[in-house]
């Protein structure tokens, strides 16, 4: 049996209903509703969704094999069904449409912030295991489930439940766990082998030098994020009282690792993401460092500037979405499944957002001031090319930086008139 699927639909009386079906079941229910409805307007909203859902079906080959790998898994212990967010928010980029603001919304405000315990999901009697026992058991679970690193996934869950640090499970190898703790763990195994990312299960996330809470549908910083600030405070170096703009902040990680790691330094985040902005001021809040942070809310486009606080900044900085569109289909479904893609989507060339970063910013950097960027290893080679074609451009590529597995992926472009 495949895990159900959320579809969040208006009915006549304008409220949003839930329907938790199979995900064969879904087009089905649409045409029922079509034939029901006696609303006109309530019809084409229906029309729309079951045609943007019948076309994102048709191209989610790769979701629909690993929710067969999981058919022996029951419905995730997460109130809101998990795969819902595939079917609304990221059929948008999926489907390469533009999807029914309206319905997409309503899906969004609906996102779980934590794995809760679903009411299908009840507590049995669990034979007494010891710490070592259950991270094998669990560990094979995970790996049937195709989980990746399933061993890590398991140390992190127990870890996370026992309050202890993961290191510390060795220690502890020996001891029994509770039935409480046995029951917990599977509520919490059973939402990760759905491919729920390890980082929403737990709720916070350890990035260079903070703890930041994470929560879906915001995307989850990755560790390669974090060279992105280790360049960024090098930048930084010597300056007094920094000023610096972080674009496409997510949950606050860049901002605030730079905000811990410079003590009289001040950061702008942005983002067009509500519930970015919102995390963001969150994260800032519980490190005590919201007074050195100014949070806005802005999309970036090729028509303007949003209305920022300072005139220049000494440093601008972004992970903004470089996936190239044909890449997507590829992604894990932790990533298709959970986050929004739409902080992923870069476009046909994954320089859709890049472009207006350098057109519209690069004028709030004064001469010799830097912009640093992750980007796709491609962009190495694309980004200069169409750099060349903008008269106008005021910024130099000055170099090109490896991670750690080799592949280029960040840029240090400065300001040079």
């Amino acid at each position: 049996m495949l895990p159900s699927v959320a579809v969040l639909i208006y009915n006549t009386s304008g409220q949003l209903t839930s329907f938790p079906v199979f995900l064969p079941v879904i087009v089905k229910k649409l045409n029922s509703l079509l034939q029901n409805d006696s609303n006109v307007g309530c019809q084409s909203h229906s029309r729309v969704m079951k045609d943007e859902i019948q076309n994102s079906l048709s191209r989610k080959k790769l979701l629909i094999q690993h929710m067969k790998r999981c058919s022996h898994i029951k419905q995730c212990a997460f109130s809101g069904c998990n795969s819902g967010l595939l079917s609304k928010r990221n059929a948008v980029i999926l489907s390469n449409k533009k999807f029914l603001r309206g319905a997409k919304n309503a899906l969004l405000k609906h996102a779980p912030h934590r794995c809760k315990t679903d009411c299908s999901f009840q507590c049995r009697s669990y034979v007494t295991k010891t710490v070592n026992e259950a991270l094998v058991d669990w560990t094979e679970k995970l790996e049937g489930a195709a989980v990746p690193e399933a061993r890590l996934s398991a140390e992190y869950i127990i870890a996370h439940i026992l309050r202890v640090p993961r290191k510390e499970l060795n220690v502890l190898g020996g001891s029994g766990l509770s039935e409480d703790v046995l029951c917990e763990a599977e509520r919490l195994l059973t939402c990760r082998m759905t491919r729920m990312p390890l980082q929403y299960i737990i709720g916070d996330w350890d990035f260079h030098s903070v703890t930041i809470k994470v929560r879906p549908p915001v995307f989850i910083p990755r560790p390669e994020t974090e060279q992105l600030v280790d360049l960024a405070l090098e930048c930084l170096r010597g300056v007094q009282a920094p000023r610096v703009l972080d674009i496409g902040c997510g949950s606050g990680a860049i901002s605030l690792a730079l905000i811990k790691n410079i003590s009289d330094l001040k950061c702008v985040a942005m983002d067009h993401s509500r519930h970015a902005i919102e995390l963001t001021e969150e994260n800032a809040s519980l490190l005590g460092v919201r007074q050195r942070l100014t949070v806005v809310h802005g999309k970036v486009t090729m028509d303007r500037l949003p209305k920022l606080p300072y005139d220049e900044f000494d440093l601008i900085v972004s992970n903004p979405p470089y996936v190239l569109r044909k890449d997507l289909m590829s992604v894990q479904p932790e990533i298709m499944i959970y986050e929004d893609m739409r902080a992923l989507d870069g476009g046909k060339d994954g320089l859709e957002v890049i472009k207006p970063i350098l057109t519209l910013f690069q004028h709030l950097l004064p001469v010799g001031n830097s912009l640093l960027l992750e980007i796709d290893p491609c962009h190495q080679y694309l980004l200069p090319e169409w750099m060349k074609t903008q008269k106008s451009m005021k910024l130099k590529l000055s170099d090109v930086i490896e991670d750690y597995s080799g592949k280029a992926r960040f840029v240090k472009l400065v300001r040079i008139s």
